[in-house]
């Protein structure tokens, strides 16, 4: 028998991960509609909203994430686990009890599953106040037999000055800091619920379809926009710079409301369809002052191909004129992997506070990201944890090799880069080698003997006695990689190889002979042309999960070693609170996902707009086993 949990575990959780992370359903096609034609539900709700997703038939993508294998997988999961120990989620439980005890319904999968219809849309409002409005398409005798409905005596009924009559129950709530009301109104073909009265009535106002106080109206910039969109299972669109004032976005999205690039984003907006052979993402975002990248050219198109077939992990873009500094910095990164000193202005995104609760912890900073880092988000007296302001590029002294190596670059006019990367691991070894490479594709010879001599002069600041020469030579070996040799062992330190128009630097030589090896393997046009399916695409990249995935699980649980000492648990909170966010938060998300084997993805520019499509490939076996 399947268990049944409360709306503050799965079923919320299910609907956020349906409609943004719908990867775990299988089986679904696509269905193709106009795109003003498939936001109907986008002219009901108010403007304002800081997000809005719709699902085009949210109760049998309910039905099928119930029915998915890794709907079990991820609820008992260590990171569902330390999900629960977060901020976030105190702060949604603690809401969703609240309207719980004030209506006097238990929310669970079944409870949501009964007042799921078909088109379904949500627009938030406020992160905070939770402030949101759902609606979905219900018949008048489904959304009577709802559980919320079936409560209607303990609500007052009221109209709006239009006469629309809708149900309200004036609640406490974030501890009895907020006066909120919750609000059900049943329109014909429609169920709405809305958790403040002000926006219930702009709802029930917009019925008439005469103003234009709604989110379609906002969104549309981004839909005049948006060539080739059409809504297909889930759709969402973002105001992202409202958005990011929200302080719990600040706080819970991994790259921080201060990322680089999204002050140029004014809106995004995101569509995904199911096949039975996997997801594909749709992705527009409306930017402001960005130059728009040169496209791939037909000649350009077999490299690219060749080089997103070298490796588990490849990203190909084309680069500017002039554009040497880019791959040098890359390519410093990749050949002297060395840690650069931070600056006080720089230092990482981690709270700090006194803590002493534990003789065996590190005084004064928490040691693992997901215990209690987050407990003071909404605390106004607490530090913010946002990160300061970079320190700007030009106050730190210039690299020497770095500054050889764009002008090199530039001189060979590289017209695209690839970053490749895998990981190696030796039979039960327990350690994982984490290898990349930096592939330039010229249009100009490349000085093969100027790059030699600049890396030597960088082997010899970095690893020799100041005042010293050491002998650097260059061997060529057997198999056409170039590897240094001096009086001491250099694994990881500048091979190279030229295969034609191609030059790629390595992390180790190894690593080298295997790209090379690939790479001649597929000279002749061999290698599988990826799909291009935009205009203008800039960029492509393929991830092959199956291939990254065992490495990297085995690497993160042994940067949480058992033993490990940690904080301990705050009052009320239990003794297994702590789930190491590397040794299993990260790796348990992966045994989530295990139902992937290949991401691809695309980049293309137009204008103002930026656009991608991600396609998310089943493994045969999880595809066969549905």
């Amino acid at each position: 028998m399947r268990r049944v949990f409360r709306l503050s575990r799965p079923a919320w959780g299910g609907i956020v991960l349906l409609l943004v992370a719908t990867g775990t359903l299988l089986g679904v096609t696509g269905h193709l509609v106009s795109g003003q034609d498939g936001l109907a539900l986008a002219r009901l709700l108010p403007k304002g909203a800081l997000a809005y997703v719709q699902a085009r038939d949210l109760g049998k993508l309910l039905a099928q994430w119930r029915a998915s294998s890794v709907h079990d997988r991820y609820y008992a999961s260590d990171s569902f686990r330390a999900f629960r120990r977060s901020r976030l989620w105190a702060k949604l439980n603690e809401r969703i009890r609240e309207f719980e005890e004030g209506v006097g319904v238990t929310l669970t999968e079944d409870t949501v599953m009964q007042m799921a219809g078909k088109a379904t849309a949500i627009a938030l409002y406020d992160m905070g106040k939770l402030e949101l409005v759902f609606v979905t398409e219900l018949s008048a005798q489904q959304a009577a037999a709802t559980p919320l409905l079936a409560r209607k005596s303990t609500f007052e009924a009221r109209t709006t000055a239009a006469g629309q009559p809708y149900l309200v129950r004036e609640l406490a709530t974030d501890g009895g800091r907020l006066r909120q009301g919750l609000c059900v109104a049943t329109p014909p073909g429609k169920l709405v619920v809305a958790t403040s009265e002000a926006l219930m009535q702009r709802t029930l106002d917009n019925l008439d379809g005469k103003g234009d106080d709604h989110v379609l109206a906002s969104m549309g910039p981004t839909l005049a926009a948006a060539q080739g969109f059409t809504p297909h299972d889930v759709t969402l669109w973002t105001d992202l710079p409202r958005l990011r004032q929200q302080p719990y976005f600040g706080y819970y999205w991994v790259h921080g409301a201060k990322a680089p690039g999204l002050d140029e984003v004014e809106a995004t907006l995101a569509d995904l369809e199911l096949t039975s052979e996997g997801l594909v993402e749709r992705r527009w975002s409306l930017t402001s002052g960005r130059a728009v990248p040169a496209a791939f050219t037909p000649q350009q198109q077999p490299v690219v191909a060749r080089l997103l077939n070298a490796s588990p992990f490849a990203v190909v873009e084309t680069l500017p004129v002039d554009a040497g500094n880019v791959p040098a910095q890359i390519a410093v990164g990749i050949l002297f992997p060395l840690p650069r000193p931070v600056a006080a202005s720089d230092l990482p995104r981690i709270r700090v506070i006194e803590d002493t609760a534990s003789s065996t912890a590190r005084r004064g900073r928490y040691e693992r990201l997901d215990e209690r880092f987050d407990r003071d988000v909404d605390d106004p007296d607490a530090l913010s944890s946002r990160p300061p302001a970079r320190q700007a590029a030009g106050t730190r002294p210039p690299d020497p090799l770095e500054s050889e190596l764009t002008s090199l670059f530039r001189s060979a006019q590289p017209a695209c880069l690839a970053w490749l990367g895998e990981t190696t691991a030796e039979g039960s070894a327990p350690f994982v080698t984490f290898e990349r490479a930096l592939a330039l594709h010229c249009r100009r010879p490349f000085d093969t003997k100027a790059y030699e001599a600049a890396l030597a002069r960088a082997i010899a600041r970095r690893y020799f006695v100041a005042g010293t020469t050491p002998p650097v030579t260059w061997e060529v070996t057997s198999t056409g990689v170039v590897v240094p040799r001096t009086a001491v062992p250099l694994e990881r330190c500048g091979a190279y190889f030229v295969s034609g128009d191609l030059v790629v630097m390595a992390s180790s030589a190894d690593y080298a002979r295997r790209l090379k090896a690939r790479l001649d393997g597929t000279a002749g046009g061999a290698a599988v042309r990826p799909a291009s399916n935009l205009t203008g695409t800039y960029r492509q990249a393929t991830v092959r999960l199956r291939a990254l995935a065992p490495d990297y699980q085995r690497a993160l649980r042994l940067i949480d070693a058992p033993g490990a000492s940690g904080l301990e648990p705050l009052e009320g909170e239990a003794d297994d609170a702590s789930v190491p966010f590397m040794g299993q938060n990260i790796p348990s998300l992966l045994t989530v996902v295990e139902a992937f084997d290949v991401v691809t993805m695309e980049s293309a520019a137009a204008g103002r707009v930026r656009m991608e499509r991600v396609s998310y490939a089943f493994r045969p076996a999880a595809t066969a086993g549905g």
